[in-house]
C-alpha cells in the first residue's frame, strides 16, 4: 500500500479564552491535529498533537493551551469509558463515507442502493452505504456501545428509537462548498441542518426539553466532508481553477467547515469531532483520472469491484462490474471508498506513537479527549514539580509593554489616555487602556502582574530573571513592516535578546541560564501590521499576491521560531493574527459606507493562519524536544466581535478612543480624543488591534 497521510482535526467547545486585555471571554473552538499513517500492512498509525484543551470552569484556555506546551503527557494505547460516562447518540454529517441511505430516493448518481454494495452487510442487502459492508460511524457507534450501525435520518423504516441513539443526516457527493452538492444533487449540509433541526423536535416530542439537551450535550457528533469538493469540484471544474488557486479555494473549505462546526455548537452540540481530506491523489479512480500511464500514487492501488481502476456508485453494479474474490485483500471497495476491513484497520490498528508535545496514542483516546476531559481537568493549575521561571515576548504593539517609548517613532502610545485602566492609571506604553497579553499570562501562571520592556531605563536584574518583552508597535514578519514606522524590527528584538542571556549569564551563571531559556514560555504575536499596513494599506509589497505575501510571513516566522530554538527556547507559542477586516479603522478605511468587516483583510489573515499552523506542526515533528505551539485568536475575537452582547459588550464596530473610527497611536491622545464613558462596553480600546479591557 502506498504511503499516505490523512489530517483530521477535532474541533472541541467550549473553553474560556481571554480577549486581549483583562480577563477571560468564552470562545467556541479549540482545534486539534490529528495525524493518521497508514503503512503496507493496511495498519494505522495514529498520533495526536493537542494544540489546546477545553475546560469547564472559568480558567483560560491560553494558560490550558500553554500546559500543553509545557510538558508532556504519556498514556496508554486501550482506553475505556469511565462507568459514570454517557454516550447517548452519534450524531453524523457530511458526505459518501458516512452517508448510510439518505440518498436511496434522489435523482442523483451519488448512490449505491444495488449490488454489489453491501455484499459484507448483515443479510448481504445493500443499504445505500458506499461501501461493502459498514461504514466508519456503524464501527465507532459499535465499538462505543451504542449500537451496531448508525441508520439514515431519510430512511422509510426508521423507528423512533433510532433517534434516541443517532443518525446520519450524510448525503453522497455532498461538500463544504455549496456548488459541490449541487454538481453530485446529493443533499447541502445546510439542508442536513434543517433536517437536524426536525430532529430535535421530534426528540423533544419524544422525550422533552431537558432529555434533549442532555442528549445533544452528550452525544458524538461527527462531520466527514470535503473530499468532493476537492476531487469533483476544484480539480474537475475549469470554472472553479479560474476563481480560486489551490490554497484560497482550501481556505473557504476550512471557513465553512469552522461556521459549520459553529453552528453545531450554537445548537447545544459540545463534542464534535470532525475529520480532514484523505489522500485523494492515491483513490483508485483519481490514479485512473490523473496518475499518468502507471497510475502514480502505489493490492492499494485498485478498488475491489469490477477492474478497480474507475468503477464507483453505478459503474460498480451486479451486471457489468464482477467482485474481488479476497475482498479483505483490498483497501479500496469501489474506486472511491475503502472496504470495511480498511475502515477497521483505520480505527483499530494504531499504535502508541508519542509527541514531544501532549498527544493522544489512539482514536479512543482522541475522543476521551473530547468527550471525558472536562471531567478529568476541572482545574488547570501547574504540577508541584513544573516551573515557569520567565515569560518573554517578542512581536508588536499587542505585547508591546513600553519598548517604543524609546524609540524615535509615530507608533507609540506613552500618553493619556492609554493606560486609564493601568495600575494608577499611568500610560506605559502599552497599546491598551490596561495591561496586554503578556502581563495576563504572566500573572495567571504566577510568575508577576507585569511584564516590562526590555528598553524600560527603570529595569531591574529581577526583572530580567522573570521575563520582558522586546516586542515594539509597529513590527512585523516583513523586514519592511518595522522600517515603513520606525520601529524595532525582529531581528533587532533577536540582537537584544543575546544581550538578554548574556546578562542573565552574568547574573546567575550557564546553568541557570540554560535551565531559564529551556523551561520559560516565549511568545510571538506579529503579523497584523504586515497585512493591514505594508501590504494593503500601503501596497509596498506590489510584486506579491495575498498567498506569496503569507507564504513570506509564514516563512519569516518559523524563521523566527528556528533562531529561538537554537538559543535553547523549548516553549514557544506564535500567535495567528486576528480578524483584521473587522477591525475599526480596517472597517474604516476598507468597509464601505456601512463600515462593514473588509473581508479581504479576514482572508489575507485565515491564509496566513493556516500557514504558520502548519508550519509549526512541521517544527513541532523536526526540532527535538521543541514545544511550538499555534494559538487561535481570530475566531474567538471574531465572534466577539460579530456577538458583542453575548459576551457582555455593548460596542465592537468602534474604539472607545476619539471618534472609535479611525483613532490609533497619536490621534488617540488627551487633548483631541474623548474617551467613551463606560470603557468596559467596547471590544476595541484604540483603532489597531488592541481590545479593551474584557469583563
Amino acid at each position: 500500500m502506498g504511503h499516505a497521510v490523512i489530517r483530521t482535526a477535532l474541533i472541541v467547545g467550549a473553553g474560556i479564552v481571554p480577549s486581549f486585555c483583562d480577563p477571560g471571554i468564552p470562545s467556541l473552538l479549540i482545534s486539534h491535529a490529528v495525524d493518521q499513517t497508514m503503512d503496507r500492512r493496511r495498519s494505522i498509525h495514529h498520533h495526536i498533537i493537542s494544540y489546546l484543551f477545553p475546560s469547564s470552569s472559568s480558567i483560560l484556555c491560553f494558560c490550558i493551551s500553554f500546559l500543553v506546551l509545557l510538558f508532556t503527557t504519556t498514556t496508554n494505547a486501550l482506553v475505556k469509558l469511565p462507568e459514570n460516562t454517557t454516550v447517548p447518540a452519534i450524531i453524523v454529517f457530511g458526505d459518501s463515507i458516512v452517508d448510510a441511505g439518505n440518498n436511496d430516493d434522489l435523482i442523483t448518481e451519488a448512490r449505491c442502493d444495488y449490488p454489489p454494495y453491501g455484499i459484507d452487510f448483515d443479510g448481504g442487502v445493500p443499504t445505500g452505504r458506499f461501501s461493502n459492508g459498514k461504514v466508519p460511524t456503524d464501527i465507532l457507534a459499535e465499538e462505543l456501545g451504542i449500537k451496531p450501525t448508525i441508520p439514515a435520518y431519510r430512511d422509510p423504516n426508521l423507528r423512533q428509537e433510532d433517534l434516541l441513539t443517532g443518525v446520519t443526516f450524510a448525503s453522497g457527493g455532498a461538500g463544504y462548498v455549496p456548488l459541490t452538492t449541487q454538481i453530485a444533487g446529493g443533499i447541502p449540509l445546510s439542508q442536513q441542518l434543517k433536517f437536524f433541526e426536525e430532529y430535535i423536535e421530534k426528540l423533544n416530542g419524544m422525550v422533552g426539553q431537558e432529555r434533549t439537551t442532555f442528549i445533544i450535550t452528550n452525544s458524538l457528533f461527527v462531520i466527514i466532508c470535503g473530499s468532493n469538493d476537492i476531487a469533483n469540484n476544484f480539480f474537475s471544474l475549469p470554472t472553479t481553477q479560474l476563481q480560486y488557486n489551490v490554497a484560497s479555494f482550501t481556505a473557504l473549505m476550512a471557513d465553512n467547515a469552522r461556521s459549520f462546526a459553529r453552528t453545531l455548537y450554537q445548537y447545544g452540540a459540545r463534542r464534535i469531532l470532525m475529520f480532514g481530506a484523505p489522500p485523494i491523489g492515491c483513490v483508485p479512480s483519481q490514479r485512473t483520472v490523473a496518475g499518468g500511464p502507471t497510475r502514480d500514487c502505489v493490492v492499494s492501488n485498485l478498488g475491489c469491484c469490477g477492474t478497480g481502476l474507475i468503477e464507483v456508485t453505478a459503474l460498480c453494479n451486479n451486471y457489468t462490474a464482477a467482485v474481488c474474490p479476497v475482498r479483505s485483500d483490498y483497501v479500496f471497495w469501489d474506486s472511491f471508498h475503502p472496504t470495511e476491513t480498511a475502515y477497521r484497520n483505520i480505527k483499530g490498528n494504531m499504535k502508541e506513537n508519542t509527541s514531544r508535545s501532549s498527544s493522544c496514542s489512539s482514536l479512543k483516546l482522541c475522543l476521551l479527549s473530547i468527550l471525558f476531559l472536562t471531567e478529568t481537568v476541572v482545574a488547570i493549575k501547574l504540577p508541584p514539580n513544573l516551573k515557569i521561571p520567565a515569560l518573554i515576548a517578542f512581536g508588536d504593539s499587542i505585547v508591546d509593554t513600553g519598548n517604543n517609548n524609546n524609540v524615535k517613532t509615530v507608533v507609540k502610545c506613552d500618553f493619556q489616555p492609554y493606560g486609564i485602566n493601568f495600575q494608577g492609571g499611568v500610560p506605559t506604553g502599552r497599546f491598551c487602556d490596561g495591561r496586554v497579553p503578556a502581563d495576563l499570562l504572566a500573572e495567571e501562571v504566577g510568575i508577576k502582574s507585569v511584564v516590562p520592556a526590555y528598553l524600560d531605563p527603570n529595569l531591574t536584574p529581577k526583572d530580567l530573571l522573570t521575563g520582558v518583552s522586546f516586542a515594539s508597535g509597529g513590527s512585523g514578519y516583513d523586514p519592511i513592516t518595522p522600517k515603513l514606522v520606525a520601529a524595532i524590527s525582529l531581528q533587532k528584538q533577536l540582537e537584544y535578546f543575546e544581550e538578554y542571556i548574556e546578562k542573565v549569564k552574568n547574573l546567575v551563571g550557564e546553568e541557570r541560564k540554560n535551565f531559564i531559556l529551556a523551561s520559560s514560555l516565549f511568545l510571538l504575536v506579529a503579523g497584523s501590521d504586515d497585512i493591514a499596513n505594508t501590504y494593503y494599506d500601503l501596497h509596498a509589497r506590489p510584486h506579491y499576491d495575498v498567498d506569496s505575501y503569507t507564504t513570506l510571513m509564514a516563512n519569516s516566522a518559523s524563521d523566527f521560531v528556528n533562531k529561538l530554538y537554537g538559543y535553547g527556547v523549548r516553549r514557544i507559542a506564535v500567535f495567528g493574527a486576528p480578524p483584521l477586516g473587522c477591525i475599526p479603522s480596517q472597517r474604516t478605511l476598507g468597509g464601505g459606507l456601512l463600515r462593514e468587516c473588509a473581508e479581504y483583510y479576514n482572508d489575507a489573515a485565515k491564509l496566513f493562519n493556516s500557514k504558520i499552523s502548519t508550519k509549526l506542526d512541521y517544527l513541532r515533528k523536526t526540532l527535538p524536544d521543541s514545544k511550538p505551539v499555534y494559538i487561535n485568536i481570530y475566531d474567538p475575537l471574531y465572534d466577539i466581535i460579530q456577538n458583542p452582547t453575548k459576551y457582555g459588550f455593548g460596542v465592537s464596530n468602534k474604539g472607545c478612543c476619539g471618534t472609535g473610527a479611525i483613532e490609533v497611536a497619536v490621534l488617540c491622545n488627551k487633548i483631541t480624543s474623548s474617551v467613551c464613558p463606560d470603557v468596559s462596553s467596547h471590544v476595541f480600546w484604540d483603532n489597531p488591534f488592541a481590545p479593551i479591557v474584557a469583563r
